[in-house]
């Protein structure tokens, strides 16, 4: 039993973290270097260059925050050693403060949705968002298949969505999805019942 106390790792988890001075772009690529999972979400955004030419350009599309999936101890090294510009984005869960972590489910949405090349995603402000107006969901056919989220209308549009919160600091929505390619789920844990 001591052998197995000794020798057990830290599990690995989603945290979020803050990036000081925008240097989203450096994280990514250090922990890229390091082999350490990171997710930034970027986005194409249309830019005017300095001699009047308008450009895309790919930038992140959440400001001072990335994703990682480390350890607890590996990331106090790294922020101590390597990376003082990171700071752990805290949570004031069950009434005392504690490091924001992301379950891997709500993260892996959130990947599939924010991550996506083909599908524009549209990332939401919280304040503006009620969640409880709609229905929870997993998206069970095309890009966004296995996707779990909120169904709902966003503001200024007709159509639903399918809307993935994270860590009570950010939503994304997918492109519209009619009712056929999503099931509802019975409670929010709720695993949806496989297709025949």
């Amino acid at each position: 039993m001591k052998e197995k106390q000794q020798g057990a790792a830290s599990p690995t988890e989603w945290f979020v973290l803050r990036v000081t001075y925008q240097r989203e772009l450096l994280a990514k690529q250090m922990f890229d270097e390091l082999q350490v999972p990171c997710f930034l979400p970027m986005e194409w955004v249309k830019k005017r260059t300095s001699w009047g030419k308008e450009v895309k350009v790919r930038q992140p599309a959440i400001h001072n925050y990335v994703f990682v999936r480390s350890t607890r101890e590996q990331l106090d090294s790294l922020k101590r050693y390597r990376m003082p510009f990171l700071r752990y984005v805290m949570s004031a869960s069950s009434g005392r403060k504690e490091v924001q972590t992301v379950p891997e489910e709500q993260m892996e949405s959130f990947i599939a949705v924010a991550g996506s090349e083909v599908q524009k995603a549209e990332f939401l402000n919280l304040e503006e968002l009620d969640l409880t107006c709609g229905d929870r969901v997993r998206v069970v056919a095309g890009p966004f298949e296995g996707v779990v989220g909120v169904y709902m209308r966003t503001a200024n549009t007709r159509c639903r969505r399918v809307v993935v919160q994270v860590a009570d600091l950010f939503a994304v929505a997918t492109t519209t999805l009619p009712a056929s390619l999503v099931e509802k789920l019975d409670t929010p844990g709720a695993k949806a019942e496989p297709q025949p």
